[in-house]
């Protein structure tokens, strides 16, 4: 059979490692999955209580195609208040989770030809995604020694005339790298010049660590219509299976997605809408919850990789991730897919090679296993390593 031209994009390397890592399981095979791409606590007994009561009183059937009244207005309203933000009700849009939200607004904005800016490192689906609907991804590679980030100077150089989008991720997945507030406007200010809409991918702004500050993009109400918003139940609500996510964006944005959604998966599921709910209206006591597990986590694995590797790394300031350099493991390899492909089928170790989020030389690995999940898998990785 034929496929469209469309299909030939990559296959999720997250998706993929962590599929070969739980096929491993199966197997009947010991395996530390730090590849896994959630918090691995369960979620919360209120948002459990409330897809219970909801299942019992026939909450079964489709919902409106944006999602139910009461979810959107208590999203804008936290989005307002965590976030400082001006979100209505009518500029919100509830999806089958973040990356679907990420589509609609991809496929709303895109056309063939049109280029995509983006920041290396960046989440494994970003590029795929633009290339699915005919964009081209513009990607700029940044160093650990400038923190990951993108300078003002750095985005004009790759601003022309088919410059459509600029997708920016913060808290960022994989680096948890954190824009400053002076940073974020620089930035903004940029792109409104230039008339390129921005997309903000902020799904673990609710996942920072030590007191250090979230700066969202709708705080900046002079940019208000020149924004959009990715967030999502899954991380810090711990609700990834239940596949919700949100756009906030300009309101004629938010019909149109309105529009494609409607055309595609028609609504999200109605029992995670109404979960979600009460996920929102506890989020005071949920989101602490969640995050002070993250940290101590990742305190866990900070102090077991330091102890064990020569080469220290620095705890990352927010989402669920370390990004680390290969030879901080004291490998002298330098393919992060070779590298990663070794580990996991000699030692047992699932991690995500760099090269997924647009870096070689590098590994993602996750700290949203238990504590002790982490510890061991770190020992057993570097006593393999030891042997070479």
């Amino acid at each position: 059979m034929r496929f469209a031209q469309r299909t030939h994009i990559q296959a999720s390397a997250t998706v993929t490692i962590n599929g070969l890592a739980l096929k491993k399981r199966a197997a009947g095979e010991r395996v530390f999955n730090l590849s896994a791409g959630e918090p691995m606590v369960n979620t919360n007994s209120f948002v459990l209580e409330a897809a219970r009561k909801a299942m019992e009183e026939g909450r079964t059937h489709y919902t409106p195609v944006p999602g139910i009244s009461e979810l959107r207005s208590v999203a804008s309203v936290w989005m307002n208040r965590f976030y400082q933000s001006d979100f209505s009700q009518s500029q919100t849009l509830v999806s089958a989770g973040g990356k679907s939200a990420y589509h609609l607004a991809v496929q709303a904005l895109v056309e063939p030809g049109d280029e995509v800016i983006m920041i290396a490192p960046y989440w494994v689906s970003y590029s795929s995604i633009v290339e699915l609907y005919g964009g081209t991804p513009i990607v700029v590679s940044t160093k650990e020694s400038d923190h990951w980030k993108l300078s003002p100077e750095g985005l004009i150089k790759l601003c022309t005339g088919k410059t459509k989008l600029f997708v920016l991720n913060n808290a960022s997945n994989p680096t948890g790298v954190l824009y400053t507030r002076e940073e974020l406007k620089a930035l903004l200010q940029i792109a409104a010049e230039r008339g390129i809409f921005v997309i903000s991918d902020e799904v673990y702004g609710g996942l920072v660590y030590d007191d250090h500050e979230f700066v969202s993009v709708g705080s900046f109400r002079e940019y208000k219509d020149k924004v959009a918003i990715i967030q999502s139940a899954s991380k810090q609500f711990a609700m990834t299976g239940w596949r919700l996510g949100f756009a906030f964006g300009p309101e004629e944005f938010i019909k149109v997605l309105i529009t494609l959604q409607g055309q595609d998966t028609t609504c999200a599921s109605s029992i995670s809408q109404y979960a979600a709910l009460a996920a929102f209206q506890n989020a005071d006591k949920i989101i602490p919850a969640v995050r002070g597990c993250m940290q101590e986590r990742r305190n866990v694995f900070v102090q077991s990789f330091n102890e064990l590797f020569p080469e220290p790394i620095d705890p990352p300031l927010s989402s669920l991730y370390c990004f680390i350099p290969i030879r901080a493991f004291g490998s002298s390899e330098i393919n992060s897919v070779a590298f990663c492909e070794r580990v996991l089928k000699e030692a047992n170790v699932a991690m995500v090679p760099g090269m997924a989020f647009g870096t070689e030389a590098y590994v993602r690995c996750s700290f949203g296993e238990e504590a002790e999940e982490l510890t061991a898998g770190l020992q057993a990785l570097g006593e393999y390593l030891s042997k070479y």
